[in-house]
């Protein structure tokens, strides 16, 4: 099992509810992220329309069926959330990026396929999810220029997707990401903007709803039996524009997290809060360690001191 890290700004609801957000490509902050690239959809077609006999190649083309393929290509990876975790919790550009300019924190997290529960019945079988999280490379290519031969020549497209949601610049090489990969579908909750209050009087109760600020909820099903009416739920509300501003979340399995390390400006009556948050949630245990990043005087690095 491995020890991985994720960066976060500091936020109470954290300790009453451990979510980690399930990020679709369309809002990550690189736009060229999990973005399969014109070269390695060309590729694709080819090997599957131009390479696989003169017969099928014009029938599949007479019915469109090339086009339709070229969209899904495109387009495949949007049914996918990222979780993206780090094997290094010291790297000061992150802890001023990710963690609210060290005001924040980080958590360890023991990471493999116990991690989360996943109770999508395709997850386990899906050859993109990664249910174990994958080791990000780097490259000063975008991935589809030198894609590998196992990503061209498959009938289907598991390491096309694998190999263009795995792959970054490497101007991002220092935050030695990996990364989950899962169905958007396997979220546990939602946190959305509702724009009528009838929807949430109406969802009856097989959805659970909690009114968090404003016209902010967080929604979830009311029992595990019911989790798969939540993309349901959710998509139902989009379409006829009674929600907005959809994010979608995994929640940590008991024990899961090992470690919280708070950012040298997080005060002293935050880590209090936060640490009695943690000595009620049983999700958390009692072998979490608690940590506080402490300056360096003498070097541009940070160390950690463990609080009792």
């Amino acid at each position: 099992m491995r020890i991985l890290y994720k960066y976060m700004p500091f936020r109470l609801e954290f300790f009453e509810d451990p979510l980690l957000r399930l990020t679709p490509p369309s809002n990550l902050n690189d736009p060229f992220d999990s973005k399969p690239t014109q070269s390695g959809i060309d590729k694709k077609l080819k090997f599957f329309f131009d390479d696989q006999g003169e017969y099928e190649s014009s029938k599949l083309k007479s019915e469109g069926i090339r086009s339709t393929y070229e969209k899904g290509l495109r387009d495949g990876l949007d049914q996918f959330g990222i979780i993206s975790l780090t094997e290094d919790p010291y790297n000061l550009l992150m802890w001023s990026h990710y963690a609210d300019e060290h005001k924040g924190l980080v958590v360890s997290i023991a990471c493999d396929s116990s991690t989360f529960e996943y109770h999508d019945k395709f997850t386990e079988g899906c050859g993109v999810s990664k249910i174990i999280p994958a080791r990000v490379r780097y490259s000063n290519m975008r991935p589809g220029f030198q894609m590998p031969d196992d990503a061209i020549y498959e009938y289907f497209e598991h390491n096309f997707y694998t190999h263009f949601a795995t792959t970054k610049g490497n101007d991002w090489i220092y935050e030695k990401e990996y990364r989950y990969l899962l169905r958007l579908t396997e979220a546990d909750v939602a946190i959305v903007d509702v724009a009528f209050e009838s929807w949430v009087n109406n969802l009856g109760p097989d959805i659970r709803i909690t009114h968090l600020r404003n016209s902010t909820y967080k929604v979830e099903s009311s029992s595990a039996e019911k989790r798969d009416l939540l993309p349901w739920v959710l998509a139902i509300a989009q379409g006829k524009k009674e929600i907005s501003n959809v994010m979608l979340f995994k929640r940590l399995k008991k024990n899961s997290v090992t470690g919280v390390y708070f950012g040298s400006r997080v005060s002293d009556e935050s880590i209090l809060q936060a640490r009695e948050g943690i000595e009620r949630n049983t999700i958390f245990g009692r072998s979490v360690s608690v940590h506080k990043s402490i300056i360096s005087q003498d070097r541009f690095e940070i160390n950690f001191e463990r609080l009792h």
